[in-house]
């Protein structure tokens, strides 16, 4: 089973550091936090990088959380970021089942790729993790290379970046792509993305 843990920004590493070093391998399986490839443009080159997928919140897994959890207590006085209310939130199987998905088992968001159909008035994501996302993509912005893609997690929506590219696809609505699959694209309604 996995949790959530949040934490302040920028200081993720050093707590899945301490959790890893803390716990005891039997209250923890796995500390982790989820990354994706994105395009960062840098002294006029595009250049492909790893960022955070979920600033400011670790994942922890355990098939024991009860133990997990009375572990955590006792850290929590030496960690004061884990000292407010909640701050273990359990991730529901069907978050993590769709989270392993996208991102597979090093945690990962890998780039997706597609085009923009400007005939159609639409954008087509033809290959990666984000084919399937149908109107979970909330918005792409081709220019900077990245997608706003909506994520369950804890019973919430987190609204997340993932990077995007372009495949080299003609730019016609139903066209075959590279791969021979039909790019299935349609006119963007309401501010969705229908793909896949």
């Amino acid at each position: 089973m996995w949790f959530v843990v949040r934490c302040r920004s920028g200081c993720e590493e050093e707590i899945l550091r301490s959790c890893r070093t803390r716990l005891s391998p039997g209250a923890l399986d796995e500390a982790f936090r989820f990354r994706c490839e994105r395009f960062w443009r840098s002294d006029g080159a595009w250049r492909r990088v790893e960022r955070d997928m979920f600033p400011g919140y670790v994942f922890l897994q355990s098939a024991r959380p009860e133990l997990l959890s009375e572990e955590i207590k006792k850290y929590r006085a030496i960690l004061p970021v884990l000292g407010e209310p909640g701050y273990l939130i359990p991730v529901y199987q069907e978050e993590e089942n769709y989270l392993r998905q996208l991102c597979g088992e090093q945690h990962v968001l890998r780039l997706s790729y597609g085009y923009r159909d400007r005939k159609h008035g639409c954008d087509c994501i033809t290959k990666g993790p984000l084919k399937e996302a149908g109107s979970r993509i909330l918005a792409i912005d081709w220019h900077r290379r990245f997608a706003r893609v909506e994520v369950p997690l804890a019973r919430r929506t987190a609204v997340m970046w993932a990077g995007v590219a372009f495949d080299g696809c003609k730019e016609a609505g139903g066209a075959e792509n590279r791969s021979g699959s039909l790019c299935a694209c349609s006119a963007a309604q309401a501010g969705r993305y229908p793909f896949g």
